[in-house]
């Protein structure tokens, strides 16, 4: 995967968010034991987590779900000099909306959007989901107040610490999946859909 290296020294340059090494190597090895044929991404940014799924596996497609044009664009240009352009569909907009209106299911979904949102999208997102299918989820543990939620109401990311928590309490105890969560990066859930 040359051109990640590329794409992670433009991101830490700009201030663009991207996964950390553990989080990448362990979506990598998730998709490649999977082997996925439909891939859906919430939160494309600029294309990195797309191009380390599409090279997990070499026959998958990939929906993701960008709201940034800029963002949309970037992720397109990478995704051309990566080699993976044409197995790709970007959706421009609000996730929110565009989940709702999806068709056809998919057996791999990887949820690394709005992060107060995840439990919005946990409904729809097992509707999508075909069963056997794995859902993996970035960021649960949001900077670390997901479990240990400030008492400070005015603390800036409390509602998201918050719904996080909610999500990550529905998720784990949810009989539909078998779910483990690993304490690497920001927080990574890995559920495997069971009915």
């Amino acid at each position: 995967m040359p051109s990640l290296k590329l794409i992670e020294q433009f991101a830490r340059k700009n201030y663009i968010p991207v996964m950390l090494d553990d989080t990448k190597e362990l979506l990598f090895d998730t998709v490649a034991k999977c082997q996925p044929k439909r891939i859906l991404e919430i939160g494309t940014a600029i294309g990195y987590s797309g191009i380390v799924m599409l090279s997990a596996c070499e026959t998958a497609t990939l929906n993701t779900i960008e709201l940034l044009e800029t963002s949309a664009q970037m992720a397109r240009e990478n995704f051309r000099e990566a080699g993976v352009i044409d197995r790709v569909t970007i959706f421009l907009g609000d996730a929110r909306e565009i989940v709702m209106q999806l068709t056809g299911t998919y057996d791999f979904i990887f949820m690394d959007g709005p992060k107060g949102q995840y439990e919005v999208f946990l409904p729809y997102l097992t509707d999508l989901l075909e069963v056997g299918g794995t859902l993996v989820c970035d960021n649960v543990l949001y900077k670390g107040l997901v479990e240990h939620v400030p008492e400070n109401k005015r603390h800036k990311h409390i509602t998201v610490a918050r719904n996080m928590n909610a999500f990550l309490h529905d998720i784990t105890t949810n009989p539909r999946y078998q779910t483990e969560l690993f304490r690497i990066g920001d927080g990574v859930t890995i559920s495997k859909k069971l009915s």
